[in-house]
């Protein structure tokens, strides 16, 4: 059976619509990653290194066990990559007010201008994903992409 006439059943067609979101995803991932390794190689930094300052960027003051957490990392390669990050004069690490036990990490001045020149660099190679988009396709990509992130986030999180 042709997948792509109106005889299709729905479940032929959401497997159809299933894969090709997965093979979208795939291409995604893949100009990431290649935006990624630019930015890596230019400025001498490891993959864990960029999710680590991308996330402190975004949870200010976080502890070691919140960037694992979170970025699915293991905590004993976030502990070296924060270190080597300290050393580069990245990040900022002071005990917590709360708790003397807990360290907290922070960007510096030096990591904020980074990750801003990254973002740049990143949105400008992006942005050729929307060639040919009307803004009201591309706000209506971001709205449909925010509610299927948020989806994913209640699949995972067990709540649908």
């Amino acid at each position: 059976m042709n997948r792509n006439t109106d005889t299709d059943t729905v479940t032929e067609k959401s497997y159809t619509e299933f894969y090709g979101w997965l093979f979208w995803n795939r291409k995604l991932r893949k100009l990431f990653k290649k935006i990624d390794d630019e930015s890596r190689r230019l400025y001498d930094l490891k993959q864990i290194d960029l999710e680590i300052l991308f996330y402190l960027r975004y949870n200010p003051s976080a502890s070691l066990g919140d960037i694992s957490r979170s970025e699915g990392l293991n905590k004993a390669q976030v502990s070296m990559s924060v270190n080597d990050l300290k050393t580069k004069g990245y990040i900022d690490i002071t005990e917590s007010e709360k708790d003397k036990r807990y360290l907290i990490y922070r960007l510096t001045d030096k990591a904020e201008e980074l990750c801003e020149m990254i973002n740049t660099s990143h949105f400008k190679k992006c942005e050729a994903c929307f060639s040919g988009f009307t803004e009201e396709e591309k706000d209506a990509f971001r709205i449909l992409a925010k509610r299927i992130s948020k989806n994913i986030d209640d699949f995972l999180e067990d709540k649908l």
